[in-house]
């Protein structure tokens, strides 16, 4: 009985500080909705595809920037290095509602038990067509901007290793994706194809606290439309297995074919394709508690800012998590004063080998 008593008290409190942080009343908010999320109101949309900066797993309710909070299968393009912290064979995978485009989903593989390197192997695809550069008129002389992925597919791979307190990682991907000249659907046009390649550290200075930086979608220049470049660095302390506390920086390529002054295409024009020199600006705080025995709570708030716009940033997560299996459901608030959010489902399996 006073366990029974000891555990909901503990739980209450957890849920109380989230409920002030707003975090409940998001992820209720995504539970609500039909599975087609119909039910959000119209709003401003992500500056960029979200699948630019999907790496999977359960990172979005971490805000999307991970640089040391978790390893499997989001590291393999994050921060590789991660990927050497847990011995494990697993198999992983997530499904996207993103606030615009089409739905995707990701697949991966994760091998740090059979040889001192550890390799992951990350796949991201989606089931329908593309739905093009521009959607509809704004009845201006402009095509409203779709902001759905251009991707046909990513395959990234990545390699980590140990070397006493610290970690490295090298990570590369193949990317196919529809060319950014392409405003209409054209069937004849072909694919846009190209390589990037990326590199990650993390070290412990404690037990306790870890720090990291990576580097993703460097030698992009081919395929700047489709995978900006990202820089990310982050600090977390761990708590035990009870909480975390994460701090995240990330700078991210603008892409000119969806953010300026004035997104839009204009029906006589061709556009500018190539990304510009400004960047996005983001600093994400995150937590993750464990409620009770299996159940984890994530939460997480950041403030995003590009030349022109400012917007903070909300997610979290509720994650059923034991020896052999995880399960995650998570939602992000990209900006705090629209309605829609994005929404996630992850899962993995560890194999014995």
């Amino acid at each position: 009985m006073k366990g029974k008593f000891t555990m909901t008290v503990r739980a209450r409190s957890f849920f109380e500080v989230c409920i002030k942080a707003n975090i409940i009343v998001i992820i209720m908010a995504g539970l609500a909705c039909t599975i087609d999320f119909s039910c959000y109101a119209a709003g401003l949309t992500p500056n960029i595809p979200e699948e630019f900066e999907a790496t999977g797993g359960h990172s979005l309710a971490f805000g999307g920037s991970v640089a040391t909070a978790i390893g499997g299968m989001s590291a393999i393009r994050s921060n590789p290095a991660l990927l050497a912290l847990e011995k494990e064979y697993s198999l992983n995978g997530s499904y996207h509602w993103p606030v615009a485009g089409r739905e995707f989903y990701q697949v991966g593989v994760i091998d740090g038990k059979t040889s001192p390197v550890a390799a992951g192997v990350n796949y991201t695809s989606a089931l329908d067509d593309y739905q093009g550069l521009a959607s509809k008129s704004n009845g201006d002389g402009l095509l409203a901007l779709s902001k759905d992925s251009p991707i046909v597919r990513r395959a990234s791979m990545a390699l980590a290793m140990p070397l006493g307190r610290m970690y490295l990682g090298l990570t590369s991907s193949y990317i196919e994706a529809r060319p950014p000249a392409e405003v209409f659907l054209d069937s004849s046009v072909k694919n846009a194809k190209g390589f990037t390649v990326g590199f990650g550290a993390a070290a412990h200075l404690t037990p306790a606290i870890r720090v990291g930086v990576s580097a993703e979608n460097l030698a992009n220049k081919k395929m700047s439309h489709a995978a900006p470049t990202f820089y990310r660095a982050g600090a977390s302390y761990f708590a035990g297995d009870v909480v975390s506390f994460h701090l995240d920086y990330r700078r991210r390529q603008e892409v000119s074919l969806y953010e300026g002054d004035a997104p839009g295409i204009s029906l006589a024009g061709d556009g500018e394709n190539a990304s510009s020199d400004g960047d996005e600006n983001f600093i994400n705080v995150s937590s993750s508690i464990k409620v009770y025995d299996l159940l984890r709570l994530v939460v997480s708030s950041g403030q995003t800012k590009t030349a022109n716009i400012s917007r903070m940033r909300m997610a979290g997560g509720l994650s059923l998590i034991n020896r052999n299996f995880n399960f995650s459901y998570q939602v992000l608030k990209f900006d705090v004063s629209s309605e829609l959010m994005q929404h996630s489902l992850a899962m993995g399996f560890d194999v014995a080998i």
